[in-house]
């Protein structure tokens, strides 16, 4: 295990952990509609409304930022302005773009044209018609972000596109929200929004336990125990829809614009949850073999991909196996 990366401690499912000390407490809320559960490992009940009302109003902030209807919101601001000045946007968007080029542009933060163009956010969504999806396709490649690091500055290139920050932004906030946790002495905890988790330290230093299931079978497939580092999952159930008896998937690639089933999921464990979040949505769109041999490159990273038929593959420092 590569420095013994993030406490990361990989078991296979039935070890079971007791807790030993302060008793976990679960809070929830929500974050841009996506369910937030803090997990909180306090002594007294004004510690843990202390601690969970501090990580909510910092999750309430952050959807403030990214809320892409909010006219005061940071990243309206700059798809609508095209340039914006922003000490907290301008390092997320440049790590961004850091795992786009790891992944070979499999992350890439301008897919919200081609998302909306399948119309993943509509009630009777339909594909475009094939033509259309080739017309954007150079556009998308050609956008781009202009980093102006002495003032903080990011300025989008084109007119045609906005950024989304779908990818990343359920990361940062679990990250922010664990943050703000730890600024009050709640060292034990843990954030999820939705597939997303920023570990702290457990309660018993066993490790947070984590199971990961195929999403379409169902099956299990191994539980990992893990703290002080970040784990998020990129899955074909973050969005989907059939038509004519096709199944699109809301992953898609910006090479050729048509939906990605080469994979049911992708888990990346990293020293940070919007770290993991990055590199499980640009895995997931890079060849299988291409995303594994990225993971056993990237110090302090680990990784798990499964595929449509149930099989497995894991990082070196984990082991690498195929299920039947």
């Amino acid at each position: 295990m590569a420095g013994g990366l993030c406490g990361l401690l990989l078991l296979i499912i039935g070890l079971g952990c007791k807790p030993r000390y302060a008793p976990v407490s679960t809070v929830e809320t929500h974050f841009l509609n996506t369910p937030v559960v803090l997990h909180l490992a306090v002594e007294s009940r004004e510690e843990l409304r202390m601690a969970a009302s501090l990580a909510i109003t910092e999750v309430r902030r952050l959807e403030e930022v990214f809320n892409p209807l909010n006219t005061e919101g940071s990243l309206y601001r700059l798809n609508e302005e095209r340039v914006l000045t922003d000490p907290e946007l301008y390092p997320i968007l440049e790590r961004a773009r850091e795992v786009s080029q790891l992944t070979g542009g499999g992350l890439n933060l301008f897919m919200g044209y081609l998302e909306r163009a399948y119309g993943f956010d509509k009630l009777f969504p339909q594909p475009p018609d094939p033509d259309a999806i080739w017309e954007m396709i150079l556009p998308l490649q050609r956008a781009d972000i202009q980093f102006n690091p002495e003032h903080q500055q990011v300025r989008i290139t084109t007119d045609a596109f906005r950024i989304s920050l779908t990818a990343v932004q359920e990361g940062y906030a679990a990250d922010q929200a664990l943050a703000h946790l730890s600024m009050v002495g709640v060292q034990n905890a843990m954030v999820e929004v939705g597939w997303h988790r920023a570990c702290g330290g457990s309660p018993d230093g066993l490790g947070w336990p984590i199971e990961i299931s195929h999403p379409v079978i169902g099956d299990s497939v191994v539980q990992l125990f893990v703290e002080y580092c970040g784990v998020a999952t990129a899955s074909v159930m973050d969005g989907s829809y059939t038509f004519r008896d096709q199944v699109y998937f809301n992953h898609l690639d910006p090479a050729t614009g048509q939906p990605i089933d080469r994979l049911s999921s992708v888990t990346v464990v990293a020293p940070s949850c919007e770290l993991a979040s990055a590199l499980a949505q640009g895995i997931f769109v890079m060849e299988p073999e291409e995303g594994l041999r990225l993971l056993n490159d990237l110090p302090e990273v680990e990784g798990l991909l499964l595929d449509p038929e149930g099989r497995v593959a894991m990082s070196d420092s984990l082991f690498l196996w195929m299920a039947d």
